[in-house]
Protein backbone atom coordinates (compact mmCIF):
# COMPACT_ATOMS: atom_id res chain seq x y z
CA UNK A 1 0.00 0.00 0.00
CA UNK A 2 2.64 2.46 1.31
CA UNK A 3 4.80 1.77 -1.75
CA UNK A 4 1.69 2.29 -4.04
CA UNK A 5 1.00 5.93 -2.64
CA UNK A 6 5.04 7.05 -3.14
CA UNK A 7 4.91 5.48 -6.97
CA UNK A 8 1.86 7.55 -7.41
CA UNK A 9 3.21 10.31 -6.00
CA UNK A 10 6.36 9.83 -8.62
CA UNK A 11 4.19 9.49 -11.28
CA UNK A 12 2.39 12.73 -10.52
CA UNK A 13 5.88 14.91 -10.02
CA UNK A 14 7.31 13.17 -13.36
CA UNK A 15 4.20 14.44 -15.16
CA UNK A 16 4.42 18.14 -13.96
CA UNK A 17 1.78 17.74 -11.49
CA UNK A 18 2.58 19.59 -8.23
CA UNK A 19 2.09 17.68 -4.75
CA UNK A 20 -0.51 20.66 -3.28
CA UNK A 21 2.11 21.78 -0.13
CA UNK A 22 0.08 22.75 3.21
CA UNK A 23 -0.80 26.05 3.39
CA UNK A 24 1.04 28.93 5.24
CA UNK A 25 -0.32 29.68 8.61
CA UNK A 26 -0.61 33.06 10.67
CA UNK A 27 1.15 33.00 14.30
CA UNK A 28 1.72 35.72 16.69
CA UNK A 29 3.52 35.77 20.07
CA UNK A 30 4.85 38.56 22.17
CA UNK A 31 7.05 38.80 25.02
CA UNK A 32 8.57 41.51 27.21
CA UNK A 33 11.75 42.45 27.45
CA UNK A 34 14.06 45.71 27.14
CA UNK A 35 11.40 47.93 28.63
CA UNK A 36 8.99 46.94 26.58
CA UNK A 37 6.77 44.18 24.81
CA UNK A 38 8.54 42.50 21.54
CA UNK A 39 5.65 41.00 19.24
CA UNK A 40 6.61 38.14 16.55
CA UNK A 41 3.96 37.93 13.38
CA UNK A 42 5.22 35.08 11.02
CA UNK A 43 3.80 32.96 8.06
CA UNK A 44 4.60 29.35 8.12
CA UNK A 45 3.83 25.36 6.82
CA UNK A 46 5.08 24.51 10.70
CA UNK A 47 2.33 23.17 12.79
CA UNK A 48 1.63 25.20 16.22
CA UNK A 49 3.93 22.85 17.91
CA UNK A 50 7.09 23.88 15.86
CA UNK A 51 5.84 27.61 15.83
CA UNK A 52 5.98 28.26 19.46
CA UNK A 53 9.18 26.52 19.61
CA UNK A 54 10.75 29.16 17.25
CA UNK A 55 8.89 31.42 18.84
CA UNK A 56 10.42 30.59 22.25
CA UNK A 57 13.89 30.50 20.55
CA UNK A 58 13.77 33.89 19.69
CA UNK A 59 12.51 35.26 22.75
CA UNK A 60 15.56 33.19 24.79
CA UNK A 61 17.96 34.85 21.70
CA UNK A 62 16.30 38.14 22.75
CA UNK A 63 16.68 37.68 26.57
CA UNK A 64 20.49 36.55 26.04
CA UNK A 65 20.99 40.59 24.24
CA UNK A 66 19.05 42.01 26.89
CA UNK A 67 21.60 40.42 29.30
CA UNK A 68 24.41 42.30 27.20
CA UNK A 69 22.81 45.89 26.19
CA UNK A 70 20.83 47.21 29.36
CA UNK A 71 22.35 49.82 31.45
CA UNK A 72 19.52 48.40 34.04
CA UNK A 73 20.78 45.02 35.12
CA UNK A 74 23.95 45.71 37.20
CA UNK A 75 25.42 42.57 35.92
CA UNK A 76 25.07 43.07 31.94
CA UNK A 77 27.66 42.98 29.40
CA UNK A 78 27.17 46.89 29.05
CA UNK A 79 27.41 47.85 32.42
CA UNK A 80 30.47 45.98 33.18
CA UNK A 81 32.38 47.51 30.46
CA UNK A 82 31.85 50.73 31.82
CA UNK A 83 33.05 49.65 35.10
CA UNK A 84 35.92 48.03 33.49
CA UNK A 85 36.97 50.54 30.95
CA UNK A 86 38.39 53.22 33.28
CA UNK A 87 41.97 55.20 32.46
CA UNK A 88 42.07 54.96 28.86
CA UNK A 89 42.14 50.70 29.27
CA UNK A 90 40.83 48.23 26.71
CA UNK A 91 38.57 46.15 27.35
CA UNK A 92 37.47 43.21 24.88
CA UNK A 93 33.42 42.67 24.41
CA UNK A 94 31.49 40.29 22.48
CA UNK A 95 30.38 40.29 18.85
CA UNK A 96 26.67 41.32 19.30
CA UNK A 97 28.13 44.39 21.86
CA UNK A 98 30.50 45.44 19.54
CA UNK A 99 28.83 45.32 16.13
CA UNK A 100 25.81 48.23 18.21
CA UNK A 101 28.29 49.87 19.39
CA UNK A 102 30.27 50.26 15.75
CA UNK A 103 26.74 50.86 14.09
CA UNK A 104 26.18 53.93 16.64
CA UNK A 105 29.47 55.42 15.90
CA UNK A 106 28.64 55.38 12.59
CA UNK A 107 25.27 57.32 13.22
CA UNK A 108 26.72 59.63 15.90
CA UNK A 109 29.80 60.81 12.73
CA UNK A 110 27.07 61.15 10.29
CA UNK A 111 24.17 62.93 12.59
CA UNK A 112 26.89 65.35 14.08
CA UNK A 113 26.45 63.71 17.32
CA UNK A 114 22.74 64.26 17.69
CA UNK A 115 23.13 60.30 18.19
CA UNK A 116 25.42 59.77 21.04
CA UNK A 117 25.32 56.02 23.31
CA UNK A 118 27.56 58.01 25.79
CA UNK A 119 24.65 60.15 27.42
CA UNK A 120 24.49 57.73 29.77
CA UNK A 121 25.55 60.04 32.20
CA UNK A 122 22.63 62.47 31.62
CA UNK A 123 20.15 59.60 30.77
CA UNK A 124 20.59 58.21 34.91
CA UNK A 125 20.87 61.93 36.10
CA UNK A 126 17.25 62.87 34.00
CA UNK A 127 15.80 59.38 35.76
CA UNK A 128 16.36 60.24 38.84
CA UNK A 129 14.95 63.72 38.11
CA UNK A 130 11.62 62.31 36.60
CA UNK A 131 11.76 59.66 39.85
CA UNK A 132 12.01 62.45 42.07
CA UNK A 133 9.99 65.22 40.42
CA UNK A 134 13.34 66.89 41.19
CA UNK A 135 15.13 69.77 39.02
CA UNK A 136 18.71 69.08 38.94
CA UNK A 137 20.62 72.05 39.45
CA UNK A 138 23.27 73.26 36.83
CA UNK A 139 26.52 72.02 38.36
CA UNK A 140 25.24 68.63 38.43
CA UNK A 141 24.01 68.80 34.42
CA UNK A 142 27.36 69.93 33.71
CA UNK A 143 29.24 67.63 35.53
CA UNK A 144 27.08 64.46 33.74
CA UNK A 145 27.70 66.20 30.37
CA UNK A 146 31.08 66.60 30.50
CA UNK A 147 31.76 62.88 30.85
CA UNK A 148 29.58 62.55 27.42
CA UNK A 149 30.94 62.62 23.65
CA UNK A 150 30.99 59.82 20.99
CA UNK A 151 34.63 60.88 20.38
CA UNK A 152 35.54 59.96 23.45
CA UNK A 153 34.81 56.32 23.02
CA UNK A 154 37.21 54.33 20.78
CA UNK A 155 36.66 51.34 19.01
CA UNK A 156 39.36 48.69 17.64
CA UNK A 157 37.80 46.69 14.78
CA UNK A 158 40.41 44.14 14.28
CA UNK A 159 40.74 43.19 18.09
CA UNK A 160 37.08 43.89 19.06
CA UNK A 161 38.22 46.06 21.84
CA UNK A 162 36.71 49.12 23.65
CA UNK A 163 38.25 52.12 25.05
CA UNK A 164 36.63 55.35 27.01
CA UNK A 165 38.93 58.20 27.28
CA UNK A 166 37.17 59.65 30.15
CA UNK A 167 36.56 58.42 33.59
CA UNK A 168 32.73 57.92 34.97
CA UNK A 169 31.41 57.57 31.44
CA UNK A 170 27.91 55.40 30.83
CA UNK A 171 26.49 53.99 27.50
CA UNK A 172 22.98 53.93 26.73
CA UNK A 173 21.92 52.01 23.84
CA UNK A 174 18.01 53.05 24.30
CA UNK A 175 17.96 55.01 20.92
CA UNK A 176 19.13 52.09 19.08
CA UNK A 177 19.08 47.89 20.68
CA UNK A 178 15.24 47.61 20.00
CA UNK A 179 15.63 48.14 16.18
CA UNK A 180 19.26 46.04 16.05
CA UNK A 181 17.34 43.51 18.24
CA UNK A 182 14.34 43.76 15.78
CA UNK A 183 17.04 42.94 12.87
CA UNK A 184 18.75 39.67 14.76
CA UNK A 185 15.62 38.25 15.38
CA UNK A 186 14.13 39.12 11.58
CA UNK A 187 17.44 37.15 10.62
CA UNK A 188 16.94 34.26 13.00
CA UNK A 189 13.61 33.49 11.46
CA UNK A 190 14.96 33.68 8.45
CA UNK A 191 17.88 31.16 8.72
CA UNK A 192 14.32 28.68 9.83
CA UNK A 193 13.19 29.50 6.87
CA UNK A 194 10.63 31.74 7.85
CA UNK A 195 10.59 34.71 5.51
CA UNK A 196 6.86 36.26 5.79
CA UNK A 197 7.30 38.04 9.24
CA UNK A 198 7.37 40.90 11.23
CA UNK A 199 9.10 41.66 14.47
CA UNK A 200 7.79 44.81 16.24
CA UNK A 201 10.10 45.98 19.43
CA UNK A 202 7.70 48.42 20.70
CA UNK A 203 7.31 49.94 17.58
CA UNK A 204 10.92 49.82 16.46
CA UNK A 205 9.75 47.51 13.44
CA UNK A 206 11.87 44.97 11.26
CA UNK A 207 9.46 43.38 7.68
CA UNK A 208 10.48 40.49 5.91
CA UNK A 209 8.41 39.33 3.19
CA UNK A 210 5.19 40.16 2.25
CA UNK A 211 2.21 38.44 3.87
CA UNK A 212 1.25 35.71 1.13
CA UNK A 213 -0.91 37.46 -1.28
CA UNK A 214 -0.84 40.61 -0.16
CA UNK A 215 2.08 43.42 -1.58
CA UNK A 216 3.64 43.94 1.94
CA UNK A 217 2.72 44.68 5.96
CA UNK A 218 0.09 46.93 6.56
CA UNK A 219 1.73 49.21 8.95
CA UNK A 220 -0.05 52.86 10.41
CA UNK A 221 1.57 56.11 10.44
CA UNK A 222 0.43 58.70 12.68
CA UNK A 223 -0.25 61.60 10.34
CA UNK A 224 -2.00 65.02 12.00
CA UNK A 225 -3.96 65.92 9.73
CA UNK A 226 -5.70 62.56 8.89
CA UNK A 227 -4.76 60.63 11.92
CA UNK A 228 -3.45 57.64 10.52
CA UNK A 229 -1.90 56.82 7.20
CA UNK A 230 -1.46 53.30 6.43
CA UNK A 231 1.75 52.05 4.55
CA UNK A 232 2.57 48.60 2.56
CA UNK A 233 5.93 47.58 3.63
CA UNK A 234 8.09 44.64 2.93
CA UNK A 235 12.14 44.06 3.48
CA UNK A 236 12.79 47.21 5.49
CA UNK A 237 12.36 48.91 8.75
CA UNK A 238 10.18 51.48 10.32
CA UNK A 239 9.96 53.58 13.70
CA UNK A 240 7.75 56.35 15.55
CA UNK A 241 9.62 58.20 18.34
CA UNK A 242 7.81 60.46 19.77
CA UNK A 243 7.01 62.56 23.46
CA UNK A 244 3.76 62.78 23.50
CA UNK A 245 2.96 60.49 26.06
CA UNK A 246 6.60 60.44 27.28
CA UNK A 247 7.68 63.27 29.63
CA UNK A 248 7.78 64.82 33.22
CA UNK A 249 7.05 68.16 34.13
CA UNK A 250 10.10 69.77 36.42
CA UNK A 251 9.43 73.46 37.38
CA UNK A 252 6.17 74.24 35.31
CA UNK A 253 8.63 73.33 32.54
CA UNK A 254 7.52 70.11 30.51
CA UNK A 255 10.51 67.78 29.23
CA UNK A 256 10.60 64.96 26.58
CA UNK A 257 12.35 61.41 27.13
CA UNK A 258 14.35 62.21 24.72
CA UNK A 259 17.90 64.49 25.46
CA UNK A 260 19.67 66.42 23.28
CA UNK A 261 23.59 64.83 24.07
CA UNK A 262 24.87 68.48 22.40
CA UNK A 263 22.98 70.59 24.99
CA UNK A 264 23.03 67.90 28.18
CA UNK A 265 19.14 68.87 28.73
CA UNK A 266 15.74 67.02 27.67
CA UNK A 267 14.16 67.99 24.46
CA UNK A 268 11.06 70.95 25.98
CA UNK A 269 9.12 70.57 22.62
CA UNK A 270 6.62 67.56 21.63
CA UNK A 271 8.20 65.58 18.74
CA UNK A 272 7.33 63.03 16.34
CA UNK A 273 9.02 61.27 13.95
CA UNK A 274 8.96 58.46 11.81
CA UNK A 275 11.33 56.88 9.85
CA UNK A 276 11.92 54.26 7.46
CA UNK A 277 14.84 52.62 6.31
CA UNK A 278 16.21 49.80 4.86
CA UNK A 279 16.43 47.94 8.30
CA UNK A 280 15.16 48.65 11.93
CA UNK A 281 18.79 49.63 12.98
CA UNK A 282 18.50 52.13 10.69
CA UNK A 283 15.44 53.58 11.55
CA UNK A 284 15.55 53.55 15.20
CA UNK A 285 18.88 55.42 15.08
CA UNK A 286 17.45 57.93 12.77
CA UNK A 287 14.14 58.39 14.54
CA UNK A 288 16.08 59.46 17.67
CA UNK A 289 18.56 61.91 15.47
CA UNK A 290 15.97 63.50 13.79
CA UNK A 291 13.59 64.04 16.99
CA UNK A 292 17.25 65.80 18.15
CA UNK A 293 17.91 67.62 15.05
CA UNK A 294 14.66 69.07 14.19
CA UNK A 295 13.43 69.34 10.65
CA UNK A 296 15.75 72.16 9.21
CA UNK A 297 18.33 70.21 10.92
CA UNK A 298 18.00 66.79 9.48
CA UNK A 299 17.36 67.43 5.88
CA UNK A 300 20.41 69.27 5.91
CA UNK A 301 21.92 65.34 6.39
CA UNK A 302 21.43 64.78 3.19
CA UNK A 303 20.73 61.27 3.54
CA UNK A 304 17.92 60.65 0.82
CA UNK A 305 17.43 58.09 -0.62
CA UNK A 306 18.19 55.87 2.26
CA UNK A 307 15.59 57.01 4.39
CA UNK A 308 12.09 58.48 4.45
CA UNK A 309 11.24 60.81 7.28
CA UNK A 310 8.25 62.67 8.48
CA UNK A 311 8.46 64.58 11.32
CA UNK A 312 6.39 66.82 13.19
CA UNK A 313 6.94 69.55 16.15
CA UNK A 314 5.26 71.43 18.36
CA UNK A 315 4.99 72.90 21.91
CA UNK A 316 4.03 70.86 24.84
Amino acid sequence: MYRWVILMLLVRVANGQSVASPPELRYEFSHPQMGTVFRLVFYSRQDSVEANKTASDVFQYIDSLNAIFSDWLPESELNQLCAMAVNGREVTVSAPLFDILSKSNDFSVRSGGAFDVTIGPLTRLWRRARNLHEMPDSLRIQMAHEKVGWKLLKLDKKTKKVTMLRTGMQLDLGGIAQGWTADRCLEFLKKAGIRRALVDAGGDIAIGDAPPGEKGWAIERPDCKKGTIIHHLRNCGITTSGARYRYTELEGVRYSHIIDPRSGKPLTHQVEATVIAKNATMADAWATAASVLGKSGFVKLRLKPDIRLWLTESPF
